[in-house]
């Protein structure tokens, strides 16, 4: 990223912060609302997320596909780091989570700490952090570095998570919420990962 202003930076630090909530978890009434019809309808309508109908019945079935998709019990998709580049659940990612979560202030559960979610969210809190110091080169370009090797580190598997997980989902809402994150990510990865 080579000459980023706070706007764009707060701006990419929001959208980071509005996948990790649509990927930790679930669509509750209130994200539902904020999505059909309040504060986010914009840019759920932009990004073609498809959050229109009855909201009891669209919550249920989104929670249905969330499940089915990431928790299980069978042929789920599992949206940890670690089953992807360890083939097991808590590897040595989640202990190198733990270290990026304790840098930028998060707890989260043990559990967590390498979901798809959590880092999407550890991605907004560095990237508003890299907003606010743009006038202190040091620190500026400290923190251009820790993005860059958190991204490499634990960004860049979330592309075969959501290869599969398109493999695998009927949901409308899913879908383009894959096809949205990785568009994003791939664009974001010529960003952090291709060299200056």
């Amino acid at each position: 990223m080579n000459n980023p202003n706070r706007e764009d930076l707060e701006g990419l630090a929001g959208f980071y912060r509005l996948l990790s909530r649509l990927w930790v978890a679930e669509i509750d009434p209130e994200w539902f609302e904020a999505l059909a019809n309040g504060s986010l309808s914009e840019v759920a309508a932009d990004l073609g997320l498809p959050v229109a109908g009855p909201a009891e019945e669209v919550i249920e079935q989104l929670a249905t596909e969330y499940c089915r998709l990431m928790i299980g019990p069978q042929d789920h998709v599992p949206p940890h780091q670690s089953v992807w580049t360890e083939g097991q659940f808590q590897g040595h990612t989640a202990v190198s989570m733990q270290r990026y979560l304790e840098v930028v202030g998060e707890k989260v559960d043990s559990t967590m700490s390498d979901h798809i979610g959590v880092q999407l969210g550890v991605m907004s809190l560095m990237v508003d952090e890299l907003a606010s110091s743009l006038q202190d080169d040091t620190k500026r370009n400290s923190l251009k570095e820790l993005v860059r090797s958190f991204f490499g580190e634990h960004v860049e598997w979330i592309q075969q998570f959501l290869v599969q997980a398109g493999k695998s989902t009927e949901s409308e809402f899913y879908s383009r919420l894959i096809a949205v994150t990785g568009e994003f990510l791939a664009e974001e990865r010529r960003e952090w990962l291709t060299p200056s």
